[in-house]
């Protein structure tokens, strides 16, 4: 078995890749004994690796690390383009490391035996979750006057609200960022 990350084979003896995709449900019985359950959606699917590098090969863990440890622009971890027979059936395309890294040492085989996960990045529920229409937003108000809004203070609310020449140009700025040609 091969894996490749943006075309750098991962180095080991005793490669093994498990595919997981966990789905998201709740319970809706209540207090009842029903089995009824809400679906929530699919989580990201994610590969679960296993290897082991002997001490010898140390260069093979330091790759690995540095492959592990990369970021991409802005501190993000970097995505990586897979190669891989379980990712490929899984249909995943593009990885992430996540959940860390464990390196183990064996005394009896004289090597490391190493464990991490990569997540799928832009999975297909995603991409839908993506192109769903939201909901629209409606204002909402409660009975009864607004808070703060003319009541028996000293200011009276019949004129125009007096601006700085700071805050002017702060109200030019934002109604011409927002489209409005009231500025």
């Amino acid at each position: 078995m091969t894996l490749l990350l943006d075309g750098q084979e991962v180095r080991g003896k005793n490669l093994k890749v498990t595919g997981n995709l966990r789905i998201e449900s709740d319970d809706l019985s209540g207090q009842t004994s029903n089995t009824d359950k809400g679906h929530k959606g699919f989580k990201p699917k994610t590969l679960t690796v296993s290897l082991m590098i002997p001490f010898a090969d140390q260069v093979q863990l330091r790759d690995l690390m540095r492959l592990v440890e990369a970021t991409a622009g802005g501190g993000q971890l970097k995505t990586y383009r897979i190669v891989n027979d379980t990712a490929a059936a899984f249909g995943m395309r593009q990885v992430t490391f996540t959940e860390g890294v464990s390196a183990r040492e064996d005394d009896n085989l004289r090597a490391w035996l190493i464990q991490f996960t990569l997540t799928e990045k832009l999975s297909n529920p995603e991409k839908v979750e993506g192109r769903r229409s939201g909901n629209a937003v409606t204002a909402q108000s409660g009975p009864g006057g607004a808070v703060g809004g003319g009541g028996a203070g000293g200011d009276s609310s019949s004129g125009p609200e007096e601006l700085t020449g700071f805050e002017a140009t702060l109200k030019k700025v934002d109604g011409w960022l927002g489209g409005s040609d009231k500025a």
